[in-house]
């Protein structure tokens, strides 16, 4: 079986390697647009690929239908070639969800309890899978959550950037590239929990665990190996 993955400037990713472990021929298609991408995969005759960054949303007026996960969050990182038609869905929210919960589960000060203030560093595509994942896990919760989105170009509600200040905030999820190399000052003093979807460089993540209220420090390794799971699995059913 033949799988690939589209995006732009992407030579850090390890999806390849993840399933290329596992025995299967995956290839990376990293373009200026996704045109350029689609067509290439579609010469390839891949049996399923994925899509990151920039072209989450941006793919979905390429393809015949959408899983009902997409369609909400109108973001797409797994594409399934269906007889002759191309499917979209989504498993940022539901990877990052698991991978979150399977922390907060282990950890006696959250195994009972889920952060209260939560901060999202960036605006881009993965934001609406992530931010449905977390409405559906508060929405049983019996207590008040307040949700802020940071970002350096803040669209409606959303707020700058430079306005963001880590220690009002039980939960930091920084979606951020990498390479947009900005910094945090992790002045928190109450427990928190700090979640870098990168997994390129662990900056971030070393300078959080030396807070000593920092509950954990999670990478985005984990929430990308989920991913090819379900990925994968979707592509077998």
């Amino acid at each position: 079986m033949k799988f690939g993955l589209i995006g732009r400037n992407i030579e850090y990713s390890k999806s390849k390697e993840i399933f290329e472990s596992q025995g299967f021929e995956y290839k990376v298609y990293d373009v200026s647009c996704v045109e350029q991408g689609i067509e290439l995969a579609f010469a390839d005759k891949l049996d399923g690929f994925n899509v990151t960054t920039p072209f989450k949303h941006d793919i979905i007026e390429y393809l015949d239908g959408l899983m009902p996960e997409a369609i909400k969050s109108q973001s797409v990182n797994c594409v399934k070639v269906w007889g002759d038609n191309y499917i979209g869905d989504t498993f940022d929210g539901r990877a990052f969800g698991a991978s979150l919960d399977h922390y907060i589960s282990n950890h006696d000060d959250w195994e009972f309890d889920f952060p209260h203030n939560i901060a999202i560093l960036g605006n881009g595509g993965v934001i609406p899978s992530i931010l449905s994942n977390i409405h559906e896990t508060i929405d049983g919760v019996d207590s008040k959550h307040e949700i802020h989105i940071f970002a350096r170009n803040p669209k409606n509600d959303e707020l700058k950037l430079s306005d963001f200040n880590a220690k009002e905030f039980d939960l930091i999820v920084n979606t951020i590239p990498f390479k947009s190399k900005i910094d945090i000052n992790f002045n928190n003093e109450h427990k928190f929990i700090y979640y870098d979807l990168n997994y390129a460089d662990d900056t971030l993540i070393k300078k959080a665990e030396r807070n000593s209220h920092c509950s954990w420090a999670i990478d985005g390794m984990d929430m990308l190996e989920r991913q090819a799971e379900m990925s994968f699995n979707w592509w077998n059913e």
